[in-house]
Order: structure tokens, then sequence, then C-alpha cells
């Protein structure tokens, strides 16, 4: 009788282990990015139409964004120098060269 009691229990105890709360995994928002080489003294950019902001030159100075299609234009004194439609991936690194 004491083995079948103790063999009810062991087998209530592992069923009762595997049931409970369990925690869903979160993941980080997407994000892509943008880094500009080549002259970028005095320019200026805009992605997808934006408000324009100053870069920087060289990988170091990455613009995060939204992976996608998006469409990037550099102006140089109010001078259009470049418009380039460009597609990045999730976690993707994307080199403009401003000539």
């Amino acid at each position: 009788m004491k083995k079948i009691f103790l063999f009810i229990s062991v087998v209530a105890l592992l069923l009762l282990s595997g049931c409970g709360y369990k925690d869903g995994v979160s993941t980080e928002a997407q994000k892509s990015y943008l880094y500009f080489t080549g002259n970028t003294s005095n320019v200026v950019v805009s992605i997808d139409n934006g408000s324009k902001f100053n870069v920087k030159n060289g990988k170091n100075n990455h613009y995060a964004i939204a992976p996608g299609k998006h469409l990037v234009e550099a102006y140089r004194e109010n001078t259009l120098i470049l418009k380039q439609e460009v597609f990045v991936s999730d976690g993707v690194s994307k080199e403009i060269e401003i000539k």
C-alpha cells in the first residue's frame, strides 16, 4: 500500500510540475540603418520626404530607419544632389555614397 501511495504521489507531482504560467517571448522593434560616405560636408538628407537633417561621414555615424523601401534625397545648399530609392532588410546597414 505504501508503494502504491508513493507511486501515485510521484506521478501526481510530475503531472502538476508541468502546469504553470509561461512567459511569452518579446522581441525588439525592427530596425535598419543608413550611413553616408563620400563628400558629406554641408549635406542635409530627407528620407521619404520627411524633415531634413545633417549627416556625418562614415560607418560609425549610422541612422536608424524601419526596414523596407525608402526614398533618400540629399541636398547641398538647397540643390538636390542625390535621389535614390533603397531597400533595407531588418538589422542591415546600407551605405549611401554622396559625390
